[in-house]
């Protein structure tokens, strides 16, 4: 029944752009007009390229939620170049030509390589349906745009996917939609919809962004192997081309236009423990009891919707949560932070301020005849703020304000699709009207966008109300660019080893998508897990930037401590890894904020030239330097593992594997298959119970040796707030060469003010033979050196520190 209410209209015969004029030019653009059709040709910065089709006579507009108009800095030059037949626009080395006669496009890359070409029959055009208007089709004309496909290309990215990490042959629809429970790899479209692909080909890489809100569907060479075809059901056509040639230019050359990643606040990525819900303040009092009895670090308790009167949003349930700041009170001095679900449905209720208040301003979606739109949500019949409003998104975060004085750190925007109870898990109708803005929109033009729109006004709200503190914001819904205003979480999945697989190429194709902090239900929310399958989902889930443990009401409890042991002492112990591998964590999210490079990476995007990484989705990177394999099947402690190349070193036996071979990795229950980089130090910090556990204990820099030189990074601040951004920072280069049987490793200068609180370091060197000297700094030093692991303990500062093994 909901399939039948979400399906899309007939979408007419389809016409491509024929012959083109140039209108009008200017020094990194050509303006064409085709019909009653309206081209831009843009170049936006070197290697980013924009193509605007308008069609009827339409303006000019490119504010979409993907940029909200924001533009990267205009390249130094252009050089516009006339052809035989068109005109060509260079910069940085990379082009895009433009053929008059039929109009079309294409792009060549700084080698000389052309790429995403326009096939020449079809091109980009529209479907015309004779005697449409308004009513008929609400959204206007449907647009397509059919790009080339090149022999042995593979196609990565389109965000939030089940199935493999390629998806090359495969037909993709963006829909935000709240999938049935259990879904599985046939729902192509689940709770968000990020347009975009990561193209591979020879180890050389391009994308591409389709930016159109409403729904959307790439075929990416199933219908035709040597076409993809990108088309929406109405509005403008816009897609960006970005020419790489390598990965991470693509990822850097989006998130220019996009946004990228902020700096979550330190507590966010700490072990966060959640369940639909934990109902009462006792319950909630018992869980952070029972963290800190069990030794296990925790730094976030979550509370879903019957934390509610009634589940209104922005309220509290009196009898079940009585002296609620109290509460919050007590869990912060504690060490743990409180996050709070909030869903977009307003309850109607003339005793309610908030829909009082929302109604008599005119802030909800009406109906295509002008009525307030209605359905039934948790709280029962509801309206729905017209989040494409400035007006209406600052209403909205202000209505936070009391939240966060209460002691609430963080939201977690959930249900917002938006997901509706009639017909059963649907979604708003198309032709629903966000006319409280300054224009009047369909719902349809914007919907993959509705929940992104919802958590841009709760973050600017957080950043009015608390504007030294990083905003906290969690995403079920989004679209392209929503790295800028919340993390995103993948849903409602299930307690199943299928779900446990399907986690890994779905974050690593979020994450080469632009969306760089996210994660799964550790342990599944629906259904029962068990001790085996919550611990290898602990196993998995500390490598994720989000580490999560929720569950759904009435499911069998699923706390680190469950199931008793071995299984508590498994998720402990993975858990405290957790603590341990923060600073490497933050070092990568401070990276992802300047670059756009993911956190949790597959193995192609840092050996694209090596093809045998294209099919690796039940491993991934952690950074460039941590290879992480989980056990994702019930009863095994064996599995295939390649390693890319290099030399690697199994994290918990130190034996030493050389790359671009295929292994049998032996991983038991506790140690799931880690392999680090050679030469690559690792930061690991101590074993907390929270982040904000003030301690001196030294860090740890884990390097493991062999013939060779590597670099690693290291990036520290307060935490929290924006002193950063003054130079309060502390930023430092390790550096490690081993060669004529000494390990030398460098500790470089630091960059930045800030100053750590602990006193000591501590190296820590695997893979070597017990050396006959140490030296920091040229004069020899005590060493300890044990079960092959030697470890040398010196005194913390900002100046460089040099350390040689011999």
């Amino acid at each position: 029944m909901a399939e039948d209410f979400m399906k899309p209209a007939p979408k007419g015969t389809y016409e491509p752009i024929g012959a083109a004029t140039l209108q009008d030019h200017d020094g990194n653009s050509l303006r064409l007009k085709a019909g009653t059709t309206t081209v831009e040709v843009a170049v936006l910065a070197d290697g980013v390229f924009r193509i605007g089709a308008f069609p009827n006579g339409r303006n000019f507009r490119y504010d979409t939620p993907a940029t909200d108009g924001h533009e990267p800095v205009a390249p130094g030059s252009v050089a516009i170049e006339e052809t035989d037949g068109g005109y060509t626009l260079k910069s940085g080395g990379a082009s895009v030509g433009v053929a008059l006669n039929p109009l079309r496009i294409s792009f060549t890359d700084t080698t000389g390589l052309t790429f995403c070409a326009d096939d020449g029959e079809l091109g980009m055009g529209f479907f015309r349906t004779p005697g449409a208007n308004v009513f008929t089709k609400p959204l206007g004309d449907a647009v397509k745009l059919n790009k080339q496909r090149e022999a042995g290309e593979r196609t990565f990215g389109c965000g939030q996917r089940s199935g493999p990490l390629d998806k090359s042959g495969t037909r993709q629809t963006f829909y935000n939609a709240d999938p049935p429970e259990g879904h599985t790899d046939s729902m192509d479209n689940l709770y968000s919809s990020t347009p975009f692909t990561l193209t591979l080909k020879d180890g050389r890489a391009h994308g591409l962004l389709f930016d159109n809100p409403s729904r959307s569907v790439f075929d990416l060479g199933k219908e035709t192997p040597g076409i993809n075809s990108y088309e929406s059901l109405g509005g403008d056509l816009i897609y960006y081309v970005f020419a790489g040639p390598t990965p991470k230019d693509v990822l850097r050359q989006y998130t220019e236009v996009t946004g990228r990643t902020p700096l979550p606040p330190m507590w966010a990525l700490g072990n966060q423990q959640c369940r639909w819900s934990y109902e009462t303040a006792d319950e909630v009092r018992e869980i952070a009891h029972q963290m800190r009895e069990r030794d296990i670090p925790c730094d976030v308790v979550y509370l879903d919707i019957d934390y509610m009167d009634g589940f209104r949003v922005f309220t509290w349930d009196e009898e079940a949560f009585p002296k609620h700041r109290e509460l919050l009170a007590e869990l912060k001095a504690d060490g743990f932070d409180v996050v709070a679900i909030v869903d977009p449905g307003v309850k109607v209720d003339e005793n309610y301020p908030v829909y009082v208040e929302g109604r008599e301003k005119g802030y909800f979606v009406r109906t295509a005849v002008n009525e307030e739109y209605q359905n039934a949500v948790w709280p029962g019949v509801c309206a729905f703020p017209d989040f494409a409003s400035e007006a209406v998104r600052k209403w909205w975060g202000e209505n936070h304000r009391q939240m966060l004085e209460d002691g609430i750190s963080g939201i977690w925007c959930d249900m917002n699709e938006p997901s509706l109870f009639v017909p059963h898990q649907s979604t708003m109708p198309d032709d629903a009207v966000h006319n409280s803005g300054a224009r009047s929109i369909r719902h349809g033009e914007i919907h993959n966008a509705y929940g992104q729109l919802m958590v841009k006004g709760v973050r600017e709200g957080l950043l009015d109300i608390a504007p030294d503190r990083r905003p906290f914001v969690i995403s079920r819904s989004g679209y392209a660019g929503l790295q800028r205003h919340a993390m995103q979480w993948m849903g409602d999945n299930s307690s199943w080893w299928e779900h446990l697989y399907m986690a890994m190429p779905q974050l690593m194709n979020v994450g080469l998508s632009g969306v760089a902090h996210a994660g799964v239900d550790i342990g599944g929310f629906f259904d029962d897990t068990t001790g085996e399958l919550l611990a290898r989902f602990t196993e998995f889930g500390v490598f994720q930037p989000f580490c999560r443990n929720h569950s759904v009401k009435g499911s069998e409890n699923q706390e680190p401590w469950a199931f008793g042991e071995p299984y508590e002492s498994v998720c402990r112990a993975m858990i405290s890894l957790r603590m341990r591998l923060l600073p490497h964590f933050y070092t990568l999210f401070e990276e992802s904020h300047r670059t756009g490079a993911p956190i949790m990476r597959p193995l192609l995007f840092e050996y694209p030239e090596d093809a045998k990484t294209y099919a690796a989705d039940d491993e991934f990177l952690l950074g460039e330097s941590v290879l992480v394999a989980p056990i994702t099947k019930p009863g095994i402690e064996h599995r295939h593992v390649y390693l890319p190349k290099g030399t690697w070193f199994h994290y918990w036996t130190c034996e030493r594997f050389d790359g671009e071979q295929h292994i049998l990795a032996h991983a038991p229950l506790g140690q799931p298959a880690v392999y680090l980089k050679a030469n690559t130090a690792l930061p690991l910090g101590p074993v907390r119970m929270n982040t904000k556990e003030l301690t001196d204990a030294p860090l740890t820099y884990l390097v493991y040796s062999a013939e060779g030189e590597g670099t690693a990074t290291l990036y520290e601040d307060a935490g929290d707030g924006y002193a950063q951004e003054s130079g309060e920072y502390a930023r430092r280069t390790i550096r490690t060469r081993a060669a004529d049987g000494a390990t030398t490793i460098t500790i470089e200068e630091r960059e930045g003010t800030f100053v750590p609180e602990r006193s000591l370091a501590i190296v820590d060197v695997r893979g070597i033979e017990r050396p006959s000297e140490v030296t920091v700094n040229g004069e020899r030093h005590d060493f300890d050196y044990e079960d092959g692991a030697l470890k040398v303990r010196f005194p913390e500062s900002a100046s460089e520190a040099v350390i040689k093994a011999r």
